[in-house]
């Protein structure tokens, strides 16, 4: 994989975020979190691009090694507003705020060191890599070491708020802790690993970033290339995990009950067609427009009327029937056998109740039990069954 490639991919991730808060949380109700959320995305993004190599040959035309200035900044800002998102879900709101200034002061200071060091500096054209001149320009060595530092007190703190956030997180928000605790660990060996080289270049001259084809040609690039990028993105992927996670698991709950709901078309229809004035509910055809909250709705309602029409219907339903039945559903599975031997039953009386067959006192067949759930999700998935039992069979015969 390319190094542009990958770093120019990667920064889609945290422009969507970006384009997620900006666009569906604009019309509601905003969180203290949202701000926060914001500028980390944009900025980490932004770091992204402008270190992307054919990014920065372009930017070197304008000023030399521009493109690693502005990435480092825009990381830098990036650090900043972690730090105070994770400050929100881990502090009470109070807290919070008197820190912010502090934290603002202290980036300006280092931003304002970093671009004084690097104008002092002759940096070279190209990629930004400043290996070979730690040695002969000290004031690069300041500007990286400078920049380094910041990160690492941003990381540290990062990880101790994810850590402490976690022992009384649950779902979505302990799995965006973890990945957050995840991208600190990678970004700290990438620090570990960038000072090192810096020192030990200074030292003994020995050159300490290595020119990179490919994020894993060797160890060292792996360290330098790869592993800031997947940081990047857990923390990013932490960070909205909490917020986008909940809103997909309601839509895959729609898109479950949207399904549900179409299975069980077969058997309220012929329930409401033996049974109109039972089977109450509205028809809705299943995958039109809708909220997942509104599908959830229609299904219960649908369940409900399915219940009345089975209940209006157990006087015509002959346990003498049964029998038959099971012989018919033998070679399946013990539960569909069971739905197709309801579904079975329930055709006979369909029958018996449209041809104003005498109704008698109802015996309840061996497989009642088995649709007896506790909660709407069991029932649903039993009543599909026997729906599904219904659009494969045919009729029965009934003898009179």
């Amino acid at each position: 994989m390319g190094v542009s490639t990958l770093f120019l991919s990667t920064a889609i991730v945290p422009f969507l975020i970006a384009g997620y808060r900006v666009v569906l949380r604009g019309h509601g109700q905003r969180k203290p979190t949202d701000i926060p959320l914001l500028v980390t995305a944009l900025a980490w993004g932004l770091a992204l691009v402008t270190l992307a190599p054919t990014v920065q040959a372009f930017e070197s035309t304008l000023v030399p090694s521009l493109g690693r200035l502005l990435s480092n900044v825009c990381t830098l800002v990036a650090a900043f507003g972690l730090l105070t998102l994770a400050s929100h879900v881990s502090h009470v709101e109070d807290k919070v705020r008197p820190k912010v200034p502090i934290r603002l002061i202290t980036l300006l200071i280092v931003v304002t060191v970093m671009t004084v060091m690097f104008f002092a500096s002759r940096p070279p054209s190209g990629l930004g890599i400043f290996t070979g001149l730690y040695r002969s320009q000290p004031t690069l060595a300041v500007y990286t070491l400078v920049y380094a530092t910041y990160l690492a007190y941003a990381v540290v703190a990062l990880a101790a708020l994810a850590l402490r956030s976690l022992r009384g997180a649950r779902s979505w928000l302990r799995l965006g802790m973890i990945l957050i605790v995840g991208g600190s660990v990678l970004y700290a060996g990438y620090l570990i690993q960038k000072v090192v080289s810096v020192v030990n270049e200074l030292v003994s001259g020995f050159p300490a970033e290595p020119f990179c084809a490919s994020a894993f040609a060797t160890l060292d690039c792996t360290f330098a290339i790869a592993m800031p990028a997947y940081a990047v993105l857990l923390v990013i992927l932490g960070t909205t995990v909490p917020t986008l996670g909940p809103w997909l698991e309601h839509l895959v709950h729609g898109i479950r009950h949207r399904r549900s709901l179409h299975r069980l078309r077969p058997l309220w229809e012929i329930l409401h067609e033996a049974q109109p004035d039972t089977s109450h509910a509205t028809p809705v055809h299943p995958w039109s427009p809708s909220w997942p909250g509104h599908i959830a709705e229609l299904l219960y309602r649908r369940v409900i009327a399915i219940r009345d029409g089975l209940l209006a219907l157990q006087p015509y339903r002959d346990p003498t029937d049964t029998h038959e039945h099971r012989r018919q559903a033998a070679g399946l599975s013990d539960r569909r056998r069971a739905a197709a031997i309801e579904a079975a039953d329930i055709r006979a009386a369909v029958h018996r109740r449209q041809h104003n067959m005498a109704p008698h006192e109802y015996v309840p067949s061996s497989n009642a039990t088995i649709a007896q759930d506790d909660d709407l999700d069991s029932e649903v998935r039993w009543l599909t069954l026997v729906s599904d039992a219904l659009a494969r069979s045919e009729p029965p015969p009934i003898q009179r």
